[in-house]
């Protein structure tokens, strides 16, 4: 049974999936769907209006389309989606965007998203090539191509060290990623109040990373914990003076190390293409650091009248 925007309990560790999310981020016309199975959430999934008559999931966010909390089966699937799409189709609503999560979040099931909503008419607006590392029994170091091990070596030999840092230190290690974003010429797509408010409402899934040099912040990283089983690199980069090192090849390794501590099995490292269009540089990068590849696709339905 489809109920629409009652907020029924589920978990709330979906990250982009979860109510509070939504809430931070939905404007006035925003819908939050949960398919209901013998009295409990199996399934959610929320869009929000981007333009007239055009929704998408999320509005914000690296990606949304539907979680499971159930194991449910295929036809499950099909009934909330058929659900979701007749009832915007009464609300006026004629495009429907959704943002898969990459191939490799297996708790997501997106082949089994993918195939359904290809069937139910959906069609594929985007490819991104997204990266990632399978958290094993592995030290960071066998999976580093021979140049990142040497550059790990490196650090580890002069002294610098890695590991989580404290919430606290949020206004610091933005201003480190916004230096070297700027660098490359890519923009802060949040800023640091905006990161300070999800710090608030998410305080165990906005985590920090730090590499030092003795007492100075040498890289950085923010991730999200966008599941149990996936911990995401939203934002990460180095201070310019420590180009030599490559630093955050050692930040990699800490926050690898972390995830091994804490059971999770996908460090998830980003898309390395904007808009279709392959970055080789970042590609080579993610790589030599021992990711693998899969896709990420933005899926589309015009809904008629």
């Amino acid at each position: 049974m489809l109920s629409v925007n009652r907020f029924e309990p589920q978990p709330q560790d979906r990250l982009f999936n979860s109510e509070a999310f939504f809430r931070l981020h939905a404007p006035d016309c925003a819908f939050y769907f949960q398919w209901m199975l013998k009295g409990r959430v199996a399934m959610c999934l929320h869009v929000s209006e981007v333009a007239t008559a055009q929704v998408r999931s999320p509005r914000r966010g690296t990606f949304g389309a539907v979680s499971f909390f159930e194991d449910v089966a295929l036809p499950e699937l099909e009934a909330f989606l058929l659900g979701v799409t007749r009832f915007l189709q009464q609300q006026g609503i004629r495009r429907l965007e959704l943002l898969l999560p990459p191939a490799a979040h297996a708790d997501e099931r997106v082949a089994e998203q993918h195939f359904v909503l290809r069937s139910l008419g959906f069609s594929e607006t985007l490819c991104d090539v997204n990266y990632a590392i399978s958290v094993d029994e592995r030290p960071l170091s066998q999976r580093l191509n021979y140049a990142n091990r040497k550059r790990l070596n490196k650090c580890v030999r002069d002294g610098f060290s890695a590991g989580p840092m404290d919430a606290s230190s949020l206004a610091e290690v933005y201003e480190l990623i916004q230096r070297n974003r700027q660098s490359k010429g890519y923009p802060m797509t949040m800023t640091l109040p905006q990161l300070s408010e999800m710090q608030t409402l998410f305080p165990a899934q906005v985590l920090l990373y730090g590499c030092h040099a003795g007492d100075t912040l040498a890289a950085a990283a923010l991730c999200l914990q966008v599941s149990p089983a996936v911990l995401y690199v939203f934002y990460w980069g180095d201070d310019a003076q420590f180009s030599g090192y490559s630093p955050v090849t050692l930040l990699a390794d800490a926050i690898y190390s972390d995830c091994q501590h804490k059971g999770v099995a996908l460090l998830d490292i980003g898309t390395a293409s904007e808009d279709g269009q392959a970055n080789q540089g970042l590609i080579r990068f993610k790589r030599g650091l021992g990711c693998e590849a899969s896709l990420k696709f933005r899926l589309e339905k015009i809904l008629e009248p």
